[in-house]
């Protein structure tokens, strides 16, 4: 994504628009995360290659939810591989506990209960054109958190196509 320069008008991109498909800067990243309100992610948690969509999907979670955000995980190495992965941009871990405590019962209070994954419960929701799908990770060796993969609305999504991009999970 290229910065706007003098005399550049920025527009607003639409959830499917292909700006929001853009991978951003650990910069541009934090910039927009920023602007929002939510602070710089913790830890080693690298936004290098973040997908737009996902920044504003974030952004859009802190709006409904009125909760403090605090990032966990980016695109760093370490998480596993699939399509829509954290090193492909589409995913972010989310803290649970202290801050996390007020986004924990808005997930599960306001979101769609689904099947789960493994024995991690699930929970999918829109945010502004953005689907949401929502995974209370409990690792074995602890770190309890939530996996949250943003892609575009799944109601305008085959529901083949949408498993199939998901990938392994």
């Amino acid at each position: 994504m290229k910065p706007l320069t003098a005399g550049t008008i920025a527009t607003a991109a639409t959830p499917s628009s292909p700006a929001l498909n853009a991978r951003l800067t650990n910069r541009q990243a934090l910039a927009r995360l920023a602007a929002a309100g939510i602070q710089r992610p913790v830890g080693r948690t690298s936004l290098e290659g973040v997908r737009a969509r996902t920044i504003q999907g974030v952004i859009a979670l802190k709006r409904a939810s009125r909760c403090t955000i605090t990032i966990t995980g980016g695109t760093e190495s370490g998480h596993s591989a699939g399509p829509r992965s954290h090193a492909r941009g589409y995913k972010l871990d989310l803290r649970t506990h202290h801050e996390g405590a007020c986004l924990t019962p808005w997930i599960k209070t306001t979101q769609h209960k689904g099947s789960p994954r493994g024995n991690d419960p699930r929970w999918h929701g829109n945010l502004d054109g953005i689907s949401l799908d929502y995974v209370y990770e409990a690792p074995r060796r602890g770190g309890v958190h939530w996996d949250i993969t943003f892609v575009w609305d799944i109601a305008r999504t085959d529901p083949g196509e949408w498993a199939s991009l998901r990938g392994p999970e």
